[in-house]
């Protein structure tokens, strides 16, 4: 019941990453053991790894929220510029003046890791809130999405609003997430990577 993340000095120094990014770096990691389901896949079927996609969502739907929740967010987001279609999202999801803040600061820190995976792809497109990635998969893809679809789950996660201590599920994919089923339009897993599974 313990895991252990270990993070280098290069990632950590980098100009795109902030001290919200990194630690939705090791949301992400614990998202590959804890994240549930869409598992990742291998020649022998599904791995004990939640899939790249999943960890992300995972990340900043459960992890990141948990690690925030105890700080002043109002202050802090206070000193972020927010875009405005981040506050709207957050403030259509969230009712609690607090979990608006924390909404915007996980929306922000997944800009952050983004914008990390845009450098290090050398992609010269800014990323954007609101130019989502149209992409959409015929099965889920288990691997690295490209970085602005990255950033469409992050912020899918951020304006989820499931209670971050609802657990998901290690077999399926539609325990303690936001659902298009239930009629959900935000915080449900872009189609960019994700194929939906039936209910």
């Amino acid at each position: 019941n313990t895991w252990k993340v270990s993070m280098f000095g290069g990632l950590a120094r980098h100009e795109a990453i902030t001290k919200d990014g990194f630690a939705t770096v090791v949301c992400h990691e614990l998202g590959h053991h804890l994240g549930g389901a869409p598992k990742k896949s291998s020649w022998y079927g599904a791995s004990w790894a939640s899939n790249e996609g999943q960890a992300d969502y995972f990340g900043t739907m459960k992890c990141l929220r948990k690690y925030m929740e105890k700080d002043n967010n109002i202050r802090i987001v206070k000193t972020l510029r927010v875009p405005a279609l981040v506050t709207k999202k957050c403030s259509a999801n969230f009712t609690n003046t607090a979990d608006i803040a924390v909404c915007k600061r996980i929306a922000l820190a997944g800009l952050s890791l983004g914008n990390l995976f845009k450098d290090l792809r050398g992609l010269t497109t800014d990323l954007s809130f609101s130019t989502p990635d149209t992409k959409v998969v015929t099965k889920t893809n288990h691997n690295h999405p490209l970085p602005q679809c990255r950033l469409d789950t992050y912020f899918a996660g951020a304006i989820c609003d499931k209670d971050h201590y609802s657990d998901v599920s290690n077999t399926d994919a539609n325990e303690g997430v936001c659902l298009r089923a239930e009629g959900k339009k935000d915080g449900i897993r872009p189609l960019c990577w994700y194929k939906p599974e039936a209910m």
